[in-house]
């Protein structure tokens, strides 16, 4: 009787601080408890890294600021500890500044930007603001490669009829894979100074100059939810004679997707420095959906540590968090299958951490790798037993073998066109070389049917798994509320000491009851 009273004592006490920690985000922050109510956002997060001296000393960031974040409102945050912070507007471009008279050692700098994912994404063309007509700079070409760079402009140009085509022209054939013996040359050339894959991009400005179209680098941001941080992506802004146009290099035929893509930079400046005695400088976007607005997010970041939780991290580590509160609804769908209804499975993470794969691909595509692997793995596995190995080495043996069959399975996909076979990596290693391990033990102990039985129940159960994680209201209490699963918690303390029949018994049992 003492340890029932103590059961639901603990479940009465995390039910509470869980059900009291939301409620009060509910009315004291404002935070709706259903998803849709409020607009979704897009949260760009810009870390600027580098290190400063040792002993101390005067350091000072840039970054340029898209127009559109301080001309249209756009909610943002910016600063750091021990640093001063102010906006700097010069001939209609901005940009954010950070100085400190005394900083050492790692360094990071922070800026937030919020928007609606239906405004315009800043590729749009836009009419020139400077004093005069913008005017073509010359590149430099000189001896072979000035000879090369004509002839692809001239090539260019004999099939293009104004400044838009020419872009197409010319970047068609910079990207060609057959490329010509002129291209072969500028590219080789540029490739050496550049040494990445921006030399397609400053080849192409400079060609375009030396065409008598006036181009310069900008920057844009993909807007899609990733686990990490994203580099800027260079992009090429030209002027057709009325307006400023940007369009990606690697797409010279289409125009920026407002729904996929944010300028951040046009204009040709600098997109960040830093001055001063720093090293190992360094740049990176993070791109989330948030449905609170920065003026919110600075009230969650500015409450109690309990209250406030992820909200008070960066975006990029707020992003891996969106993957990570996700695992407990897994692991309580597996409790409840297995201890309540009486679904066999292989282990308890192998289906919560396969559900949580396969939320990062297409569900038919997930289980047809994750079979081809299992079952291929197992074969393999049981060549291996013959040779009578200890334990060790051989679940060692079986994740070479996983590895080198996603390799192959990889590569043979990417032949074939079929790009889900990319994200075949999403699977943890790890669990499927246990996985093939064990599967091949119980085929050995208790018989090929009931190993096929438990990882039949583990792949029922990671459907069921991922199909609840999938629901949209669930994920936006899991993250915006990580604080109930204190009282998830609480539900599986009382499942795990529920000792009666489980579904799956009652049916096996039947013929029991009706004799």
């Amino acid at each position: 009787m003492a340890s029932r009273i103590k059961l639901f004592l603990v479940v009465f006490i995390l039910t509470a601080i869980g059900g009291g920690i939301a409620a009060y985000k509910h009315v004291n922050l404002g935070l709706p408890l259903r998803a849709g109510e409020l607009p979704e956002q897009w949260l760009v997060d810009a870390k600027i890294t580098f290190i400063a001296p040792p002993e101390g000393g005067k350091v000072s960031a840039r970054l340029s600021l898209p127009a559109a974040a301080v001309e249209e409102g756009l909610g943002q945050e910016a600063g750091s500890v021990g640093y001063n912070y102010y906006v700097e507007k010069d001939q209609g471009e901005y940009t954010s500044i950070w100085a400190s008279e005394k900083q050492a050692g790692n360094q990071a700098i922070y800026y937030r930007l919020s928007f609606s994912p239906r405004r315009k994404s800043g590729g749009e063309p836009l009419q020139h603001a400077g004093g005069g007509l913008p005017v073509a700079v010359n590149p430099g070409f000189s001896g072979a490669t000035e000879a090369a760079a004509k002839r692809v402009i001239q090539r260019a140009k004999s099939v293009s009829a104004d400044p838009d085509s020419l872009f197409v022209g010319l970047f068609g054939e910079i990207n060609a894979i057959d490329a010509s013996q002129e291209v072969a040359l500028l590219r080789k050339r540029y490739e050496e100074e550049a040494g990445d894959r921006s030399a397609i991009t400053i080849l192409g400005i400079d060609l375009l100059n030396l065409a008598g179209v006036p181009a310069r680098v900008a920057y844009g941001l993909r807007l899609e939810e990733a686990r990490g941080s994203q580099q800027p992506l260079r992009l090429v802004e030209y002027y057709d004679g009325a307006y400023w146009k940007v369009r990606a290099p690697d797409e010279p035929s289409s125009t920026l997707d407002p729904d996929k893509f944010f300028v951040w930079n046009r204009g040709g400046g600098a997109l960040f420095e830093i001055n001063g005695d720093a090293e190992a400088s360094q740049l990176g976007f993070t791109v989330i959906r948030t449905f609170i607005p920065i003026r919110d997010l600075t009230d969650l970041r500015d409450s109690p540590l309990i209250v406030s939780t992820i909200f008070g991290l960066p975006a990029s580590e707020q992003a891996v968090f969106r993957f990570v509160v996700l695992i407990p609804l897994g692991a309580f769908v597996v409790v409840v299958l297995r201890n309540l209804v009486g679904i066999a499975t292989l282990g308890t993470f192998m289906p919560v951490l396969l559900a949580l794969a396969l939320l990062e691909m297409p569900l038919k595509s997930g289980l047809i790798m994750f079979s081809v692997i299992v079952g291929a793995g197992l074969w393999f596995r049981f060549l291996l037993a013959r040779l009578n190995l200890l334990v060790v080495p051989r679940v060692a043996a079986c994740v070479v073998i996983v590895t080198l069959l996603m390799m192959i399975l990889s590569v043979v996909s990417y032949k074939l066109g079929m790009r889900d076979g990319l994200q075949i990596t999403l699977f943890p290693m790890i669990i499927l070389a246990w996985t093939i391990e064990r599967m091949s033990l119980i085929w050995e102990e208790e018989g090929k049917r009931s190993a096929l039985m438990q990882v039949g129940g583990s792949l029922i159960v990671a459907i069921i798994a991922f199909a609840f994680m999938s629901i949209p209201q669930v994920k936006y209490w899991a993250f915006y509320f990580p604080e109930l699963l204190l009282v998830l918690l609480a539900l599986i303390i009382l499942i795990g000491r529920y000792t009666g029949y489980r579904l799956s018994e009652l049916f096996r049992f039947r013929d029991f009851k009706e004799a």
